[in-house]
């Protein structure tokens, strides 16, 4: 059976298979639930604890929550132990639309400032951090090019004229 998730703003944004999966309103998979924490489907990283039928960032702040249990606010957890990634599940058949919470609860804490989604990638390596990875990856590249350009130039730095090679050059 799939536990409906909402938002802050009480709408709906995905669907819980208790204590195993989380689906989005599409029911594509999401993430998966080992001892009570969620992990990414995309990166397998940590992106929070879960509780009943709650979902939290890393803070400790309510993502996603349903009204079948009390919603209560928590401190920052401990990051669990990396788990071994889950199998993928069968994509499960759309529910049918749940009856839309009134209000969802006021937390000292707040609420968490990712949406559901945000929450899904927020621990996920970033595109800016990859491309900037990559950058540097390639300059360094380009860097030692450089280098051994030089060395082999005998630090000239430019290309050998073959048209005024000596009658000793070997071509």
């Amino acid at each position: 059976m799939l536990t409906p998730l909402f938002s802050q703003n009480c709408e709906l944004v995905g669907w819980m298979q208790p204590q195993k999966f989380l689906f989005d309103t599409d029911m594509g998979y999401v993430a998966f639930v080992t001892n009570g924490h969620a992990w990414s489907a995309r990166s397998g990283r940590w992106i929070g604890p879960v509780v009943a039928s709650h979902v939290f960032d890393v803070d400790g702040r309510p993502v996603a929550w349903n009204p079948s249990a009390p919603l209560r606010g928590s401190g920052r957890p401990l990051r669990p132990v990396n788990v071994v990634r889950a199998v993928s599940p069968v994509r499960p058949a759309k529910p049918v639309a749940p009856l839309r919470p009134l209000k969802a609860p006021d937390l000292p804490g707040g609420w968490s400032q990712f949406s559901f989604a945000e929450w899904l990638v927020s621990s996920d390596p970033k595109p800016v951090e990859i491309v900037e990875e990559i950058v540097a990856v390639e300059t360094a590249d380009e860097v030692a090019l450089v280098e051994v350009a030089e060395v082999i130039d005998g630090g000239e730095g430019g290309v050998q004229d073959d048209s005024k090679s000596s009658p000793d050059t070997v071509k």
